[in-house]
């Protein structure tokens, strides 16, 4: 089974993050996808962690089987040539 982590954040209040988690957050749902989401705002473990394995604290972040996949413009720009999908196969 495939394990796919959603970083996201409550405690932003910027737009364009929280516009960006909910399109990831939507797209997930629209393909079937299960996801674990954490949010980084209230858990401090796991926001070092999402900074230490992708290098950024760019939100959101999706992770499938613990490796880093992207940020949202990654993700959009996988969905547009129809490989997102596959990083759940």
């Amino acid at each position: 089974m495939v394990k796919v982590e959603l970083y996201t954040s409550s405690a932003t209040g910027m737009m364009k993050i929280k516009k960006d988690q909910t399109a990831i957050k939507n797209l997930l749902d629209a393909k079937k996808i299960q996801y674990i989401e954490y949010d980084v705002a209230s858990d401090q473990e796991k926001r070092e962690h999402m900074k230490a394995t992708s290098g950024s604290t760019v939100l959101p972040q999706l992770f499938v089987n613990g490796k880093f996949v992207g940020e949202y413009d990654d993700l959009v720009m996988l969905e547009e040539d129809g490989k997102f999908i596959d990083l759940f196969k």
